[in-house]
């Protein structure tokens, strides 16, 4: 893997989707149908170079638990849209109010493997975010994650899952371990940043 030296805010913007949904139908066509989440990553400039925030599950839950990843959640009746799903979750799990003008596009749709789910990813970026909290006991904690430091360390995951070796990547951040569906969708953007640069 080669090392992403820097990122600008021009670089993400420029290498996202827009808003939409043929996403979730074109996953749907190729691989079959699932139950519907989305997620939202959160770039941010607080400290001048680019964070993204992260979740820990609490290790109590029976889905998915202790696993790094994005805030988010399963598409419930009375969402008006997917993208409506990943901000009203992100609120209540971390205290953050997303509008949809604060979404600045979207990545490929996932799925999880062993919980069936078709994940969306949304993505904002923004100058200045407050501070996050733990609003739910579903989340163990929160990680604010220098993008860069986490982006370059990108590696294939020997260890886990059951998907193809060339489909299963890892990153780390201290001591923690991104892998599975959240890792899938950070590879993405590693990759689309990763075109920009060379």
């Amino acid at each position: 893997m080669i090392r992403i030296k820097m990122i600008r805010r021009r670089d993400i913007l420029s290498c996202l989707d827009p808003i939409r949904t043929n996403h979730v139908e074109h996953f749907v066509r190729l691989h079959g149908s699932g139950r519907l989440a989305s997620v939202l990553l959160i770039i941010h400039y607080n400290y001048d170079i680019p964070y993204i925030l992260f979740t820990k599950r609490s290790s109590s839950l029976t889905s998915h638990a202790g696993e790094v990843c994005f805030p988010g959640g399963k598409f419930v009746k009375g969402d008006k849209a997917l993208y409506f799903t990943a901000l009203r979750e992100t609120k209540e799990e971390v205290g953050l109010d997303f509008k949809k003008k604060d979404i600045c596009g979207s990545l490929e749709a996932v799925r999880t493997v062993t919980s069936d789910y078709i994940i969306t990813p949304y993505i904002t970026v923004q100058d200045k975010i407050p501070k996050p909290r733990l609003l739910l006991d579903e989340v163990q904690k929160i990680l604010d994650v220098p993008l860069l430091d986490v982006l370059n360390t990108v590696t294939p995951d020997k260890e886990r899952g059951i998907l193809p070796r060339k489909d299963r990547f890892k990153f780390r951040y201290n001591k923690e371990v991104i892998w599975g569906a959240s890792a899938r969708i950070l590879k993405q953007l590693y990759d689309r940043l990763f075109t920009t640069y060379y």
